[in-house]
């Protein structure tokens, strides 16, 4: 038996077929001096509401109590375990996990990191239940194929989220420009927050969006042979996503997701974006 651990930060669309066990661990969500487990006590409907009234979230760790008893549990019934953490770069959440392995001597565990976060922390995740599937000896290195060969393009209205929960990463370099430019990011080969376009509105930003993914697929050579996984927030944004991925063929969609409270609460409530890479064939 095999088990895939992760983090609350991977947002995985509902109704897919997975060939293995997933759990999870809760990232904490602080709003209004309240602490609740991402995904567990907070919605991530309940965190957009907050946002839209001008509330700020910040979040945190999972409990290393919950790590714990989660990875030894699993660790006790599985052959093998994979725990597909948030990107170190944007969450300590990795760091803590691997030292709680170490500390627990679990021989049969490996922790790795996604070297990103949400929807394309997903397709990491199934890219390697794939890969588990025809090969197994999960490592490292494959991880950084997968992010290297996928692409992630996200839309936000600002970056004030961002700033203010200090992932911005190399997006920063936007932060003196003019206040109507809508960023286009992305997280890079090595897990940070990073700028791939501008655009004055919605309308422009999803074409953009559409070419960035188009031109990634076309230089991988992946043209007949891609899948692409959406994520979004509030309704408008659903909507706006469905725009976004009306430029791929349906059979290249495998799926759709809300971002959870833990990521929104650092994107804020009117994100979305896809991910695209290799074809999943699980």
């Amino acid at each position: 038996m095999i088990t895939f651990i992760t983090d609350t930060g991977c947002d995985i669309p509902k109704g897919l077929n997975l060939p293995y066990e997933v759990e999870y661990l809760p990232l904490r969500v602080f709003l209004k001096n309240q602490e609740y487990d991402d995904k567990v006590t907070i919605t991530p409907e309940e965190l957009y509401n907050a946002e839209l009234k001008g509330e700020l979230a910040s979040t945190s760790l999972p409990r290393p109590e919950i790590i714990e008893k989660r990875i030894k549990g699993a660790a006790e019934k599985s052959e093998y375990v994979y725990v597909i953490t948030i990107s170190a770069k944007l969450s300590n959440t990795h760091d803590l996990i691997k030292n709680i392995v170490n500390s627990l001597n679990l021989k049969n565990v490996k922790v790795l990191d996604s070297k990103t976060a949400s929807i394309k922390q997903a397709y990491v995740l199934l890219k390697a239940m794939e890969y588990v599937q025809k090969r197994d000896n999960l490592t490292q290195t494959v991880i950084d194929s997968i992010v290297s060969n996928s692409l992630l393009v996200f839309y936000v209205p600002t970056l004030e989220y961002l700033y203010k929960g200090g992932r911005i990463g190399k997006a920063k370099a936007l932060l003196g420009k003019v206040l109507n430019i809508k960023p286009i990011l992305t997280t890079d080969n090595e897990g940070e927050v990073s700028t791939l376009a501008t655009a004055r509105s919605v309308e422009l930003a999803i074409s953009s969006m559409a070419n960035l993914a188009k031109n990634f697929v076309q230089s991988k050579g992946l043209e007949n042979s891609y899948s692409i996984v959406g994520g979004y927030t509030i309704s408008s944004t659903k909507n706006n996503l469905e725009r976004l991925l009306s430029n791929f063929s349906t059979s290249s969609v495998i799926g759709s997701s809300t971002i959870g409270s833990a990521i929104a609460a650092h994107v804020g409530p009117e994100a979305f974006g896809l991910v695209v890479g290799e074809k999943i064939n699980l």
